[in-house]
């Protein structure tokens, strides 16, 4: 069969693809299975299997008589459900509808698996292949849409946990976060600027990384913030989230840096 390099699947049918190569678990993939009854999984396994079947995903092994990915996909699924380390981002901003992707490393291949609603708002997995780590790392950085801000240089600014987000989602009350940094002793301009980036960011972004090995799994995790004049970094510290503006190379080298941290 002709494959696409960009397939899309169901969240049942990823879960059984990962199911056919043996995987334990899948960083991304929300059980779509949750809620079905122990007896009735046999039957609704075949119905995806048959799906399979019929989409040319999978081909039924005329020795064994199981069935088996086709070659092409078997390697990004393989990638997904063997991989130690998956960054997971989402990014919204102003212009557009917001994304999220989880980023699956190999040391040969990375694949991407986009997040998009179907019909009846159910979670669709949108396969990709990124190329290899270092291809897959300028298309991440090209994800983000970073531009070049301006570098207040006033070391980092400290919330309280959780604030920081509240603040984004209009949660906190809407000047306590200011006066609580104007409390702390903050330049007033400085604390301004954010609150000018928080009330009207041009985007925002996650970016979390896992290291999963045995199941062991391990996170670390940083926020973006790109305002009219200012670019921010959100780092959990703690009990307090460290906030300090930042350019452009200082952010890449930020994001790398929570990668080795993780390892």
């Amino acid at each position: 069969m002709e494959f696409s390099s960009r397939i899309k699947l169901t969240g049942k049918q990823f879960f059984v693809l990962t199911g056919i190569v043996g995987a334990r678990a899948v960083i991304g993939l929300e059980d779509p299975f949750r809620g079905t009854l122990a007896e009735e999984m046999p039957a609704e396994v075949a119905r995806i299997e048959q799906e399979l079947l019929e989409e040319g995903l999978i081909v039924t092994d005329t020795v064994d008589n199981e069935p088996v990915l086709a070659q092409e996909l078997l390697e990004y699924i393989e990638v997904c459900s063997r991989t130690l380390l998956t960054i997971h981002m989402r990014v919204t901003g102003s212009e557009g509808e917001p994304k999220e992707c989880f980023i699956y490393y190999s040391s040969a291949l990375v694949v991407k698996s986009e997040i998009e609603s179907g019909p009846s708002g159910e979670r669709i997995y949108v396969l990709e292949e990124l190329g290899t780590p270092s291809e897959a790392w300028l298309k991440i950085i090209g994800y983000l849409q970073l531009e070049d801000r301006k570098n207040r240089g006033t070391g980092p600014l400290a919330l309280p946990k959780g604030w920081f987000q509240q603040w984004m989602n209009a949660e906190q009350g809407e000047q306590e976060p200011q006066r609580h940094l104007l409390a702390q002793g903050y330049p007033e301009s400085v604390v301004t600027a954010l609150a000018d980036s928080v009330s009207s960011p041009e985007r925002y972004a996650s970016f979390t990384v896992y290291y999963c090995p045995d199941l062991n799994c391990r996170i670390q995790g940083i926020e973006l913030l790109r305002g009219k004049d200012s670019n921010w970094l959100i780092r959990p510290e703690g009990d307090q989230d460290q906030i300090r503006g930042a350019q452009v190379t200082e952010i890449i080298h930020e994001l790398g840096a929570v990668i080795e941290r993780i390892k």
